[in-house]
């Protein structure tokens, strides 16, 4: 018996880049990560590069990033928290930027709710708002 009828053969689409999906993905990523900085104030964020060794070898190193809190708390005690996605804060409601948590010890559910907002594509207008809509027509010089 060939080893090619053994195997299960399927039609495949082609994979969708779609820009939507991307930036989900994208956000949805960087709330784990302040899900997992709210549980472990010491997490440290780790990439992996490809650096070039001194004999020239390239070698795939593992780099620390920091992540940056996007909570804060006030001194009643008070806490809050943004959702960025690049550099830009979104607005999640009509002039408002931030949602009001509590208490510290209700920030991971807070996130998780975030997290499930995301992936349900609640926030894909407040995502779609920070990308930058086209391009300047540049200056002709004289």
């Amino acid at each position: 018996m060939s080893v090619l009828k053994t195997l299960n053969f399927v039609a495949v689409t082609k994979r969708s880049n779609d820009p939507t999906i991307l930036r989900r993905a994208k956000l949805v990523t960087q709330l784990q990560q302040q899900r997992a900085l709210a549980s472990d104030p010491m997490f440290v964020a780790v990439t992996q590069r490809w650096r070039k060794g001194e004999d020239g070898e390239k070698r795939l190193v593992e780099r620390q990033k920091r992540v940056k809190r996007w909570w804060y708390v006030d001194p009643i005690g008070n806490c809050y928290l943004t959702i960025n996605y690049g550099s830009r804060r979104l607005e999640l409601d009509k002039g408002k930027s931030a949602i009001a948590v509590g208490g510290k010890d209700n920030l991971v559910a807070t996130i998780d709710a975030v997290i499930a907002a995301v992936e349900a594509g609640e926030l894909d207008a407040a995502i779609s708002a920070t990308q930058k809509t086209g391009q300047k027509p540049r200056a002709r010089a004289a």
